[in-house]
């Protein structure tokens, strides 16, 4: 019976170079023959790697021919050589990681240079800025909550948050981190009642426990806590300056969520949100609880 197929079977394959080499061997296709391999490796050593990389479903024999699977030509493309390629840039891509830690360089300039150093190599072939720079697409809406407790997850010093959802695990690891010292400015696109307001005044009316009442009641008296309201076209996060996260607006139904996207190191960006918050912040209303607690 053959080994099951995972990911860490088949990195253990791959982590043999006489293996690897044996799978080259077959996306181009050979004989079978031990002496089609020119590698210090004997006959039962040859077919042993070979038989692993057959039950991996890697490669397959055609009329005598060993040849890579589908699956065996896409590990072998996408990843052996992929992978050789970017060890073949290695001094590139550090590079690029220094260059990502200036300080004294504009974004744009940054980004300028990232292109220049990917065009002028053989990584052109394999990625692009964007991809340097790390993101990802997040396509439904528990994905959405799970990114986004993710980013929270790892801020250390302020948060902008523009939001048009309430997601109750969300919204208990906000406040908590809001305790512990990180300056959030929220702004509340929900419906009067089911806003973040009528929430924080429902706890404090009627708390659930003692722990999540003293838990609000310093939330909103906390100078870490800016929270006001007003309509917003779609939700947007900023993390500690660098991170974000921004909903696509479905303009045949602009109260479905459609798509997001993640950006992980994007200043600039960044940037452009934090201003676009402020723009917005200027026709928006601090909650009557924040102004009446803090008044006091």
């Amino acid at each position: 019976m053959s080994e099951p197929v995972n990911i860490q079977h088949i990195f253990s394959i791959l982590a043999d170079r006489h293996s690897v080499n044996i799978l080259k061997m077959a996306y181009s296709g050979f004989k079978a023959s031990s002496n089609s391999y020119a590698g210090n490796l004997s006959k039962k050593q040859f077919y042993v790697r070979l038989k692993r990389l057959k039950e991996a479903g890697l490669v397959e024999k055609r009329e005598n021919i060993y040849i890579t699977t589908t699956f065996g030509s896409l590990v072998c493309n996408s990843h052996v050589k992929t992978l050789e390629e970017m060890l073949a840039n290695y001094w590139n891509l550090k590079a690029v990681d220094v260059l990502k830690t200036r300080q004294d360089f504009p974004q744009h300039q940054k980004e300028s240079v990232i292109n220049e150093i990917i065009q002028s190599s053989s990584l052109r072939n394999i990625v692009n800025a964007t991809h340097l720079s790390g993101f990802s697409v997040v396509k439904n809406y528990n994905q959405l909550v799970a990114e986004v407790i993710k980013l929270l997850g790892i801020a250390q010093k302020e948060v902008y948050l523009a939001t048009r959802y309430h997601d109750p695990t969300f919204a208990k690891i906000i406040f908590k981190k809001i305790s512990e010292g990180l300056t959030v400015h929220m702004m509340d696109g929900l419906p009067e009642q089911i806003s973040v307001e009528s929430r924080l005044n429902a706890v404090l009316r009627t708390p659930p426990n003692r722990e999540t009442f003293e838990m609000v009641n310093a939330l909103v008296k906390s100078p870490w806590f800016d929270l006001t309201k007003r309509d917003i076209p779609a939700s947007f996060m900023v993390v500690d300056g660098r991170m974000v996260c921004y909903e696509t607006t479905n303009y045949t139904n602009p109260e479905e969520f459609t798509l997001a996207i993640s950006h992980y190191d994007d200043p600039y960006l960044a940037e452009r949100l934090i201003s676009y918050y402020h723009s917005l912040a200027k026709d928006a209303v601090i909650p009557r609880l924040l102004t009446s607690v803090r008044e006091k």
